[in-house]
């Protein structure tokens, strides 16, 4: 791939709609501290439910959020999904402790992250050259020792690095991406390059889709941006996406990952916030039956005045409205 043609790719209207919704979202900060969890959440239990099911992954939805947030196990489910969804949540908290630290990801990082999604060492069917089926033992945070090739829907192979070429193409990888960093690429375009370079190697014997999608998260998560969730609904346009990135179209590929963010991004601004100063004077005006209606309920006290914190996406009460005493329903944002 020509740097200087990714470069122009930072140009696309596009990045200028993610940006202009980025600057849209930084001028509400600071968020409160529950509305910045409550999406972040729903972002990350997306994330662990969708990454690990377009890799088979057996959990569904539910059953994902009631082992990450109550440690729920499924019934009937193999305890090698549990274990996945496990891992990539412990992969994802070491992820935000990188982003903490300001510093770039390394090819040290990329390993402990893969020990951490794949959690245990595990046999995996294979096939011997000459196409007898095997078994392949798959080790944590160990470039591959065989190759990784895999037989497409229609016969054909799809090829990736070979084990020798491996160590080389992930050192030009990461200094691909110092490279592009300093020349001020946006990290919309420098994720989903990225993402693909990493797929593109397959440096793994096993877990690199999702390894893929975590450093491509990083990438965005530490320029502010939000995570990109790719829906199981979508891995037939993702990976046809990389197909044509791996032929040299790559463009269409970054517009997807940018389509994601929007995504991601409009949680924020469906969720934005107001501080008001409501004196307890009864109810004055229809905005304010509209608050109740909404998710609050009349507590009765006819002498409070206090500040009401409330978010909406689309209910904006002027400051100093009047209203009966209000007391929020807490609820999940799943």
């Amino acid at each position: 791939m020509n740097l200087k043609l990714e470069l122009e790719f930072s140009k696309a209207d596009i990045l200028k709609d993610v940006d202009a919704l980025k600057n849209q979202i930084d001028a509400m900060r600071p968020l409160p501290e529950d509305v910045e969890g409550r999406v972040m959440q729903k972002l990350r239990l997306d994330w662990n439910y969708h990454s690990n099911a377009i890799e088979g992954n057996r959990l569904n939805y539910g059953e994902t959020v009631a082992f990450l947030m109550e440690g729920i196990t499924a019934k009937g489910k193999p305890l090698k999904d549990h274990l996945d969804i496990r891992g990539h949540n412990e992969a994802i908290n070491f992820l935000l402790e990188i982003v903490k630290d300001t510093r770039p990801i390394s090819e040290a990082d990329i390993r402990a992250l893969h020990k951490m999604i794949l959690v245990e060492p595990y046999d995996s069917p294979a096939k011997t050259q000459e196409g007898l089926p095997t078994t392949k033992r798959i080790t944590l945070g160990e470039y591959k020792t065989s190759p990784n090739h895999v037989k497409t829907a229609t016969g054909e192979i799809h090829y990736y690095a070979t084990p020798e070429e491996t160590p080389a193409k992930m050192q030009e990888l990461m200094e691909w991406y110092g490279e592009v960093v300093e020349n001020d690429m946006h990290p919309v375009v420098i994720a989903a390059l990225f993402h693909h370079k990493f797929v593109a190697i397959h440096p793994f014997d096993d877990g690199n889709g999702r390894l893929s999608r975590i450093l491509m998260n990083f990438i965005l998560m530490q320029s502010g941006f939000s995570p990109v969730i790719i829906l199981l609904d979508d891995s037939q346009n993702y990976y046809s996406l990389l197909a044509r990135a791996d032929n040299g179209d790559v463009w269409p590929f970054v517009e997807f990952i940018a389509d994601g963010l929007i995504n991601s991004l409009q949680l924020y601004v469906n969720m934005k916030s107001f501080r008001y100063q409501v004196k307890v004077n009864g109810i004055v005006s229809a905005s304010s039956k509209k608050l109740i209606d909404s998710g609050f309920n009349r507590n009765g006290d006819e002498n409070l005045t206090l500040d009401l914190f409330c978010f909406y996406s689309d209910l904006e009460i002027p400051l100093g409205a009047t209203f009966n005493y209000l007391k929020k329903i807490t609820y999940k944002l799943i």
